[in-house]
């Protein structure tokens, strides 16, 4: 049983070069975003980077899942894994404006990937002997399958493609909702919060690490614009809250959890970074006007930082110090929004409110949070 399970609580080297991939899959997703309107992003395009990031998670999540439950540095593991690597790429190239032009290429990695892993789970739950771990996998295989399957059909073009991209997207709908209500096979089964907490923080360093890459973009070093300061600054701060969440708000060592309001809440978390990423690009190149870089980046702000707030009220290191917290919380999104509402029409004096916001309710979400951990 030892060879079968994962017992180390550590993220391996095979796992950190697979995120690596898909990092640089999800920095893709972004180009939908490149079509630029009148200085704006047209309502389809950002529903089309939202509906792509889904699946992108929806496909890295179950791949974690599973390494969290099952991975064992062996050779089977290993093929699975540069297998997945492989059809990772084909699916970020087939990443455009034009969707529906690449519906086959995209579908049918995805069903790809999903068959994989589904695969994965059946060849561990037939050599497993624990029924509650012979359970979770099978009924994780037959999910994918399910799901890998309904996408694969919608490469045939047996109606129209706005049908055929409803089945897909139902397919990753139901993927995500149906484990939410096996909550105790999971829970029989439970992950190993260690590992699952580090191994999202990873990929969520490797996503601040495109955000980097984008304010660097950014830079004119014979022309400095103080967007460019603002976003690179917002982006150290956003780092610093998500940090000390992980290091000093969450309990990292419960023993009996499934980790899905982890897992659910770094969809918002994922998204908020990659959209503010996205903002820093396009208003850097004169594309995208001052009051749709204002909303799209109050959006990012407000999904990366709410979802951290989900994560500490789910899973805290001191439940006493919650209420503190949700009081200043609530203190500083109400002085912020007053001040917002006056400099919303100047970005530059909108970023440097929003700048000095974050900046003090770091300070103060770092001193709640160091004397949670004193006192615990």
């Amino acid at each position: 049983m030892k060879k079968i399970i994962r017992q180390s609580a550590e993220v391996s080297n095979l796992e950190l070069f697979y995120d690596l991939i898909f990092a640089y899959a999800i920095s893709k997703i972004t180009t939908v975003l490149h079509v630029v309107h009148e200085e704006h992003i047209p309502l389809l395009n950002l529903a089309e980077f939202l509906m792509m990031f889904f699946v992108f998670w929806t496909v890295w999540t179950y791949q974690t899942v599973y390494a969290n439950r099952f991975f064992t540095n062996n050779i089977l593991n290993t093929a699975f894994m540069i297998f997945d690597m492989f059809w990772v790429i084909i699916l970020s190239q087939s990443l455009t404006t034009n969707f529906a032009s690449t519906h086959v290429t995209f579908a049918g990695s995805t069903s790809i990937l999903l068959l994989s892993i589904g695969l994965q789970y059946v060849v561990q739950g037939m050599r497993l002997e624990h029924k509650h771990q012979r359970r979770l996998a099978m009924e994780l295989a037959g999910l994918l399958f399910i799901c890998g399957i309904a996408g694969a059909i919608t490469i045939i073009p047996f109606t129209s493609y706005l049908n055929r991209f409803f089945i897909y997207l139902v397919s990753f709908i139901v993927a995500n909702v149906v484990p939410i209500f096996m909550k105790e096979t999971l829970q029989n089964f439970p992950a190993k919060f260690e590992h699952l907490t580090e191994r999202y923080s990873l990929f969520t360093l490797l996503l601040f690490g495109e955000s980097i890459i984008a304010v660097a973009t950014s830079i004119n070093v014979h022309h400095l614009e103080l967007v460019s300061v603002w976003y690179f600054l917002i982006t150290v701060i956003l780092f610093g809250f998500y940090m000390m969440t992980y290091d000093l708000g969450i309990n990292r060592k419960l023993p009996h959890t499934a980790g899905i309001t982890l897992i659910n809440v770094h969809y918002f978390i994922f998204v908020g970074l990659d959209l503010v990423t996205a903002v820093i690009e396009l208003f850097s190149q004169g594309e995208l006007a001052g009051f749709q870089t204002i909303l799209l980046t109050t959006l990012g702000l407000l999904g990366f930082l709410g979802g951290l707030q989900v994560i500490i009220f789910t899973y805290p290191l001191n439940q006493n110090s919650l209420k503190q917290t949700l009081v200043n919380d609530v203190v500083m999104l109400a002085i912020w929004i007053i001040g917002a509402v006056f400099t919303v029409h100047v970005i530059n004096i909108f970023l440097i409110w929003t700048t000095g916001m974050l900046g003090i309710g770091l300070f103060i979400w770092w001193r709640q949070l160091l004397n949670s951990k004193m006192y615990e």
